[in-house]
């Protein structure tokens, strides 16, 4: 049978294309043929009729095995996109018509929650479609706090673990700069426009315990100098606190770009230095071991990856 003619794509049979994709996939008819629980006559038999198709050889055969030509390692790759994105597609719409909604859980610190992904809720529940329900699960201090049910499809987190290449996206890389209110500033602008070595009758607001990995005022003083004496710092359990405190003209604060935008567009918070500190550190979009097998936690994956 040659390729079908209809429509504006001419593509063989999807049995061919699967038994050829299993064949380079094992780089042997036989093990193709127990994969695909047929014999290896077969195999042979749909290789040869895509090769005669294409015109091209796609294996190359000896006594030894097959292996493939440039052409079929060419054709491998574009058959196995082609086959994931039919299997992915399938895989959603059986997702979406087994309920009327179904569910995708983002699970994130407090912080994260509040700053950067809930200002963002409507888009991502606008790339995820109408019969979707996002719900946004918070955790207090560390990921390991995670409340047991339900369990979480994506994490957004600075700590990516062990997560494969595939199953994590950067959403940003981390950017810090200095902020305080207004009137802060004005009240110490002859302090704040001496080196930061000479900072030491400020006051600097800090989350009180460990963080997941974001930069520290030490980052921070490392890149620019430290102040001596060290200067007061006043700890709060919660980076949104931190904000809320720097708001309320109580010190100076780290501040994260994607999640003080809220803050400097309402003047509530002014940044102190034109430039932020770039570092190492991302924050990422995380698929679990339950998300890695529905497609809606890849589909989420993709938005946080373009969302900045």
């Amino acid at each position: 049978m040659g390729m079908s003619r209809r429509g504006p794509y001419r593509i063989p049979p999807t049995s061919a294309l699967i038994a050829f994709e299993s064949a380079a996939r094992h780089g042997n008819f036989s093990r193709a043929a127990r994969e695909l629980r047929t014999s290896q006559s077969a195999i042979s038999r749909h290789i040869a009729s895509l090769e005669r198709q294409l015109a091209t050889r796609l294996f190359d055969r000896s006594r030894t095995g097959v292996s493939l030509t440039d052409a079929g390692t060419r054709y491998r790759d574009a058959v196995a996109i082609g086959l994931g994105a039919i299997h992915a597609g399938a895989a959603e719409v059986a997702e979406l018509s087994t309920a009327e909604q179904v569910e995708l859980v983002i699970a994130c610190s407090d912080e994260i929650s509040h700053l950067f992904l809930m200002p963002r809720y409507d888009a991502v529940q606008k790339a995820l479609g109408d019969r979707v329900r996002v719900r946004v699960l918070t955790y207090q201090h560390n990921i390991q706090y995670l409340p047991p049910s339900p369990v979480a499809d994506v994490l957004l987190t600075w700590d990516p673990a062990t997560a494969a290449p595939d199953d994590r996206k950067v959403v940003f890389r981390e950017e810090v700069s200095l902020l305080c209110s207004p009137g802060y500033a004005a009240v110490h602008a002859e302090t704040l426009n001496l080196p930061t070595t000479a900072w030491s009758k400020l006051t600097l607001l800090d989350i009180a315990r460990p963080n997941e990995g974001w930069a520290s005022w030490n980052d921070y003083f490392d890149a620019k100098g430290h102040p001596s004496p060290e200067p007061r710092v006043a700890g709060f359990d919660n980076y949104t606190y931190v904000l809320e405190a720097a708001v309320a003209g109580q010190g100076i604060a780290l501040g994260w770009s994607h999640f003080i935008e809220r803050y400097m567009d309402l003047g509530a918070l002014i940044a102190l230095n034109d430039e932020a500190i770039k570092t190492d550190n991302c924050l990422y979009a995380v698929a679990t071991e339950k998300g890695r097998q529905r497609p809606l936690a890849r589909k989420c994956l993709a938005f946080f990856e373009r969302c900045i």
